[in-house]
C-alpha cells in the first residue's frame, strides 16, 4: 500500500454540458482527475446522468471512482455543484452534506464529507469543500473560519465521544472502532483570496484568525492558482496546524498547461488545481 492517497481541489470554470461534449478539453480533465485519490471539483453544472458518465470515463478497471455530489447551491439564480470523485477501492464515504446552519453568512454554503480508508479504517478526514463569492470573499473566509469550521469540529467531537462509550460498554474480544488519531479537517476550495478580491490587509486579518483557531493556510499568498498571466492565489487549503505535521506531506499546484496552448489550457480551466499528500503510514 502506499503510503500517501493524493488529495486535490479543482474549479473547472463552467463546467457543463458544453465542455463535457468538446472532446479535446475532456481528455484534459480527465487526465488531470485521474491524478488523485480524492478530488473536489467546482463549478459543476453536470446533470446527474452526465456525472455519472464523468465517473466512467476516470474510471479503469484497475482504479474504479465513485462519487458524492451536492444538488446545486447557491442563494442567487447562479448554482454550482460541488462534486467529489474518490478511487472507491481504496476510500469510503462515511458521511456527506451541505452544511446550511450558517447560509445567511455564506452565499455558496460549504459541502462536507467525511472519508475512511478501506484498509486502515482508523483513518479518516473530513473535507468541507467552499467556493466563496468573490464581492464577499473575506467575510465568507471569516465565517468559514470561526462558525463553520468550529461547528464541524464540534459534531467529529461529539461523535468522537460516542463512539469511545460505545468501545467502552459494548465492544469485546479487539473488535472495537479503532481511535480516529485526531482525524483532520482540511477546508478547501475556490477561496478567491488574492487580488482585488482579497487585498493585503484583509490577508492579514484572515492571518490572525486562522492563528487563533490553531488553523494555518496550505497554499501561501504569494502562490499562484491561476492560468491567467496575473499571478493570484484563489485557491487554497486550510490545515489544522496540530495535524499538519502527522497527516500532511507535500502540498502543490498543479500547472497542467505546460505543453498546452493558451486557448487550450483556458478552454479547460482558468485555475490550477492544487493538491496535498494525505499521510497513510499512521501507525
Amino acid at each position: 500500500m502506499t503510503k500517501e492517497s493524493i488529495i486535490g481541489t479543482f474549479n473547472i470554470k463552467e463546467f457543463g454540458e458544453k465542455k463535457f461534449n468538446n472532446d479535446d478539453v475532456m481528455k484534459i480533465i480527465v487526465k488531470i482527475l485521474k491524478r488523485y485519490d480524492i478530488v473536489l471539483c467546482q463549478e459543476v453544472h453536470l446533470s446527474e446522468e452526465l456525472i455519472k458518465q464523468l465517473v466512467d470515463k476516470v474510471s479503469t478497471s484497475s482504479i474504479p471512482y465513485s462519487y458524492v455530489s451536492s444538488q446545486p447551491i447557491g442563494r442567487s439564480l447562479y448554482k454550482e455543484r460541488y462534486l467529489y470523485l474518490y478511487r472507491s477501492n481504496k476510500w469510503n464515504v462515511l458521511e456527506n452534506y451541505a452544511i446550511e446552519k450558517f447560509c445567511n453568512k455564506i452565499s455558496r454554503v460549504p459541502y462536507v464529507v467525511q472519508f475512511q480508508n478501506l484498509k486502515k479504517t482508523y483513518i479518516r478526514i473530513t473535507l468541507v469543500g467552499c467556493h466563496t463569492h468573490p464581492d464577499n470573499a473575506y467575510d465568507e473566509i471569516k465565517a468559514l473560519v470561526n462558525n463553520i469550521y468550529k461547528d464541524i469540529k464540534a459534531k467529529l467531537e461529539k461523535k468522537d465521544r460516542f463512539s469511545f462509550l460505545f468501545n467502552v460498554f459494548y465492544c469485546f474480544g479487539g473488535s472495537c472502532i479503532s481511535s480516529n488519531n485526531n482525524e483532520p479537517i482540511i477546508i478547501m476550495g475556490d477561496f478567491n483570496a488574492s487580488g482585488s478580491y482579497l487585498n493585503k490587509t484583509k490577508q492579514t486579518k484572515l492571518d490572525k484568525i486562522l492563528k487563533n483557531n490553531d488553523l494555518m493556510w496550505g497554499i501561501g499568498h504569494s502562490s499562484d492558482t491561476t492560468v491567467a498571466s496575473k499571478c493570484n492565489a484563489y485557491n487554497r487549503f486550510v490545515f489544522e496546524i496540530k495535524n499538519k505535521e502527522r497527516w500532511i506531506g507535500n502540498t502543490r499546484i498543479f500547472k497542467f498547461d505546460k505543453k498546452l496552448n493558451k486557448k487550450l489550457s483556458t478552454s479547460v480551466s482558468d485555475h490550477y488545481p492544487i493538491e496535498f499528500e494525505l499521510k497513510l503510514d499512521i501507525a
